[in-house]
């Protein structure tokens, strides 16, 4: 641990009353940032994961399905929803047999490859998932709205900044 900690530990004490920051405290802001991100995705994630099943019976991986098919009116084939979610093939054969049998979406063979299926919306998977990504949007609204405007304005330049940097990297 002692190759994470960027200051001796003499400066790092408290001004006031001498005291030691938490060890956690002590590392990298880079780390500490890393993990707050992470933290605060995985709490947005589980609150509207959570108020999604209790208001709509749904789950998340789920919504996240018919979300990706709404954008996509024409369909699209199992492996391409499955690369566009970065799930395996096996999971999504799982949740598209769900909402199949729910009449949340439909599949048909592929004209231009019979080895493979499309999977469409069905009008009653279009209107509940509407109806869904609106009280969606209003969560996640009120719990974002949480943050003044300038805070929220400023989380999104320095996000953006770091979205750009991470395509920098990936491209490296």
């Amino acid at each position: 641990m002692t190759g994470l900690i960027t200051k001796p530990a003499s400066r790092m004490r408290n001004r006031m009353n001498g005291a030691m920051p938490p060890v956690e405290e002590r590392g990298h802001l880079e780390l500490r940032l890393w993990l707050r991100m992470i933290n605060c995705s995985m709490k947005m994630e589980s609150l509207l994961s959570q108020r999604l099943r209790k208001e709509f019976k749904i789950s998340m991986a789920r919504f996240d399905v018919m979300s990706r098919l709404e954008r996509f009116p024409e369909g699209l084939t199992m492996s391409e929803l499955s690369r566009r979610l970065i799930v395996s093939n096996g999971a999504i054969t799982g949740l598209v047999d769900k909402l199949a049998e729910a009449g949340l979406v439909t599949r048909r063979e592929d004209p231009n490859d019979r080895r493979s299926m499309i999977v469409r919306l069905t009008r009653k998977g279009r209107d509940n998932f509407l109806r869904m990504a609106r009280r969606h949007e209003e969560w996640v609204v009120s719990i974002l709205g949480e943050l003044s405007v300038a805070a929220q304005s400023e989380l999104m330049q320095n996000l953006t900044l770091l979205q750009r940097n991470l395509d920098l990297h990936g491209r490296a």
